[in-house]
């Protein structure tokens, strides 16, 4: 529970004088301010802080005479502190006013709808290795050397004579051929692998909450 202390002060000068002895105290700073402004708007900002109307309209008319509102929102434990501090800052004929208080928080949601990626599915592909036996028929050709004596009843010429005398060697070799396997791979068909990418809409529906604060008079009470 935190309780609204409100100073009136004479001078400007002698107001933020008053906020920085607060703030050094150990006040936070976003919880002293100086209200200043229109009368209209002043009455406005003190009955906003939980005073009455008839005491907002003497704050009020404090500032169109030449005063300044200090206010300041103290925990209880430093309520006091927070009045001797202030009590020191105004000239006489000044105030004090205290009205314990407490703010409620208006919430909203807000929907925020965003996006991620989730497996829906897809492909694999692996490849392996099988065996089937193959054949194919090949005519392959093999040779034979043989050697045969035929009977010969002929005359040399003097020179095929002296050729005959010669010794000489003569080699026939035979061949044969034999079956040589190779293997060529090739490509007979092909597996493409790829997504394909579509876009759709789609409506999400949800609930957000949202606290509503009713204000009620129910009589204000100065202390």
């Amino acid at each position: 529970m935190a309780t609204t202390v409100i100073g009136t002060i004479a001078s400007t000068k002698a107001a933020q004088a008053l906020v920085n002895e607060l703030v050094k105290a150990g006040f936070k700073k976003q919880d002293v301010e100086v209200l200043d402004g229109p009368e209209k708007e002043i009455l406005a900002q003190v009955v906003a802080r939980g005073f009455g109307e008839d005491d907002a309209k003497g704050y009020a008319q404090a500032v169109s005479g030449g005063k300044t509102l200090v206010v300041a929102q103290a925990p209880d434990q430093k309520l006091d502190q927070a009045v001797a501090i202030i009590e020191r800052h105004e000239n006489a004929g000044g105030q004090v006013s205290r009205e314990v208080g407490e703010t409620v928080q208006q919430v909203e949601e807000e929907l925020s709808v965003g996006k991620r990626e989730v497996a829906t599915g897809g492909v694999r592909v692996t490849t392996s290795v099988s065996e089937k036996p193959v054949e194919e028929t090949v005519t392959l050709r093999e040779e034979k050397v043989a050697a045969e004596r035929k009977p010969a009843d002929r005359a040399l010429s003097p020179e095929e004579a002296e050729a005959a005398f010669q010794g000489k060697t003569v080699e026939v070799l035979a061949t044969r051929e034999e079956a040589e396997v190779s293997k060529q791979a090739r490509v007979v068909g092909e597996v493409a692998v790829g997504k394909q990418v579509a876009e759709r809409e789609e409506t999400v529906k949800e609930t957000v909450r949202r606290t509503e604060v009713e204000v009620e008079e129910i009589g204000a009470k100065k202390r």
